[in-house]
């Protein structure tokens, strides 16, 4: 049984991070021009030392929301207090990225994607369970244009930029 009452409250991002032990990003990937709310670099130099030096930032959505070099420097000067990632902005990560300093990786977790991890992810055909499935599904919904031809309306095709 719950005892205490909650509830939820809406507030600036400017406020969330600076109130706020963890910091799980949960955004899609837009580009300036895509949105009226872009996310790329979201997470940057100024909303990192907005943060409290006693937070940790955790981002499994796309890697551009954060920008490494500001979180290898917010990591190395302490600015918060760690970080796990699972996406990042070139993927492979590369061998020389900042997030690779020696000096911070006892503050900044690096990780393979795992949510795709599951063999029924990787290899099911059918597009409500595996990657496999949605990949197949896509070719198949571009080359029989289905959707009446209309990419954007197309479930399982991603990178629909692409097709402008």
């Amino acid at each position: 049984m719950q005892r205490d009452r909650t509830s939820i409250q809406y507030v600036s991002i400017d406020e969330a991070l600076s109130q706020s032990d963890f910091i799980s990003i949960h955004v899609p990937l837009l580009h300036e021009g895509e949105s009226d709310t872009p996310t790329y670099h979201l997470i940057n130099e100024r909303t990192l030392r907005t943060m409290k030096p006693t937070a940790y930032l955790v981002n499994t959505s796309r890697g551009p929301v954060v920008d490494e070099k500001a979180l290898a420097r917010a990591l190395r000067e302490k600015w918060i207090a760690g970080a796990a990632l699972d996406v990042y902005e070139t993927e492979p990560l590369p061998p020389d990225s900042p997030l690779r300093d020696p000096e911070i990786e006892d503050r900044c977790r690096l990780y393979p994607h795992f949510a795709s991890a599951a063999r029924i992810t990787r290899l099911s055909l059918d597009p409500q369970r595996g990657m496999a499935g949605r990949c197949v599904q896509a070719l198949i919904d571009v080359l029989e244009q289905n959707y009446g031809g209309d990419v954007t309306k197309m479930p399982y095709v991603v990178n629909k930029e692409a097709f402008r």
